[in-house]
């Protein structure tokens, strides 16, 4: 897997609707906590709050056929840009690993994430064109908030993570 340094969203090649036409990604939430952390010293500093949605997406299997690894990389790819797509040009997507998702909203509170996490929900469970096939993605997603959850990225990304398991049962 190839992983990218986080890019500033002003520095990074712009594509349609002027987002970038990939996400920035690291290999871990361990990677991704030292940004947070930068970030969450912003929002202090605003004194704003900031929310975050740990979003994991698992392709669903076809009953027709097999899903190539490429086809597999494929749909992730296209379910990460609609996630990108979807949100204000303040907020920020990072892909964590292969099909995880740290979705930061800037002056974010719980009501905010909720409503986004609905709206992220709805728009990632539609279907995707896959060779001509119609594919699906199942959709696991947790929230946070600072100041909530604690002052760091570690605790943010974490709480995030748990919503997620708690949300699932587990």
């Amino acid at each position: 897997m190839t992983v990218t340094q986080l890019i500033p969203p002003a520095t990074a090649p712009q594509g349609r609707q002027g987002y970038a036409a990939t996400l920035p990604q690291v290999a871990s939430l361990t990677e991704l906590a030292p940004y947070l952390t930068r970030r969450l010293s912003r929002s202090r500093r605003a004194g704003e709050q900031m929310a975050m949605l740990w979003i994991e997406l698992e392709p669903l299997p076809s009953a027709r056929a097999e899903t190539t690894a490429e086809q597999h990389e494929s749909l992730l790819r296209t379910a990460s840009l609609r996630v990108r797509n979807r949100l204000r040009s303040t907020d920020e997507v990072v892909q964590v690993g292969k099909a995880g998702f740290a979705v930061l909203l800037p002056a974010a509170g719980a009501p905010e994430a909720a409503l986004v996490g609905q709206r992220l929900r709805r728009t990632l469970t539609g279907a995707y064109e896959l060779d001509g096939r119609l594919a699906y993605v199942a959709v696991a997603m947790g929230e946070a908030t600072y100041p909530d959850c604690g002052p760091s990225g570690t605790d943010l990304a974490q709480a995030a993570k748990r919503s997620l398991v708690l949300r699932q049962g587990g």
